[in-house]
């Protein structure tokens, strides 16, 4: 990819992963009843703790300068990203998250190969049998149900028995066709595992300063009123992951996307040319980038670094 393209990609992955933030927040709905013993006990528990917190007294702002406040940030974030970023590390932040992010790839690459928008495109080359007829009835599915619908029937069950062959049909053929794409995925995702580790232990770990500077200083976290010098607050979290997976994004296509294709293109076993184009897709950078951030921000808060809102894991829900 040249320079342009990369940047183009990253745009479109970062894009896609505030996309995925914003698509994950759960809304409860106001008009459903509540236990009200539930609701004294949830009541005690919220008066004992702020008891507690009025006991302990509200924490106050640092005095220090924002300068150098912004400097102790720094400092603190870039030597936690050194030690979670290090291959001997004792948290192996790259070995836990492989297998998440396998996970994420590997359920995008099997949803593409059966995505409506590859289903359209006449001019695809079919490399499998039941990859043309999986193609096709997907694309005639609500018509072909209609159909069946439309029969006279004996009774009840067989026009259940029919609607169900013909899903079973069609499930029988998606899972055929991708047992067949099954031994590829095996060897592309073990390259793609292997430039993501070099990504996480080799590349990142000498720009974790710079990326810690530049996260720090864009996202204004140590030049609020109520700024602490040890540790970002909630209250800033939104601009410092904004900024922070800014950077990521950044880092991992032009890293990432150069690597995994030098590899594949000149694998002793030849890939499909739509496989090494899935991972030219900005939906493997965004969906690998909220893994690992997500992990990074567990890290920093049991650090004491990063607050992260009360109602974070309430508002986000995961997969």
């Amino acid at each position: 990819m040249s320079e342009t393209d990369k940047e183009a990609l990253a745009i479109r992955a970062l894009g896609l992963l505030r996309e995925q933030v914003h698509a994950r927040i759960v809304h409860y709905k106001a008009e459903l009843e509540t236990s009200p013993e539930l609701d004294a006990v949830t009541a005690q528990v919220v008066e004992q703790l702020r008891a507690m917190q009025a006991a302990i007294g509200p924490e106050r702002p640092s005095s220090a300068l924002p300068e150098d406040m912004e400097t102790e940030q720094v400092r603190i974030f870039a030597k936690l990203l050194g030690r979670l970023l290090a291959r001997s590390g004792p948290v192996g932040f790259a070995a836990q998250n492989l297998k998440p992010v396998g996970r994420r790839v590997a359920q995008l690459f099997f949803e593409s190969e059966l995505h409506e928008k590859s289903q359209g495109d006449q001019g695809k080359v079919i490399s499998h049998a039941e990859q043309g007829v999986c193609y096709v009835l997907g694309r005639y599915r609500h018509r072909l149900r209609a159909e069946l619908e439309g029969f006279q029937y004996k009774n009840e069950d067989i026009r259940v028995l029919t609607l169900d062959l013909l899903e079973k049909l069609e499930r029988d053929l998606k899972t055929a066709f991708l047992s067949r794409r099954s031994p590829e995925l095996n060897r592309v995702m073990h390259v793609f595992m292997q430039v993501l580790t070099d990504f996480l232990t080799e590349h990142l770990p000498p720009r974790a300063e710079q990326m810690a500077k530049l996260t720090i200083r864009h996202a204004q976290t140590a030049r609020q009123p109520n700024s602490l010098g040890h540790k970002v607050r909630a209250d800033r979290f939104a601009e410092f992951r904004t900024e922070w997976e800014r950077l990521m994004i950044e880092q991992m296509v032009f890293y990432c996307g150069d690597e995994l294709f030098d590899r594949l293109t000149t694998a002793d076993q030849p890939f499909h040319d739509e496989t090494v184009a899935f991972f030219q897709d900005p939906h493997v950078f965004s969906e690998t980038c909220e893994v690992l951030c997500d992990a990074l921000y567990d890290y920093l808060c049991q650090e004491g670094f990063l607050d992260l809102p009360v109602d974070w894991r309430a508002q986000y829900a995961r997969g």
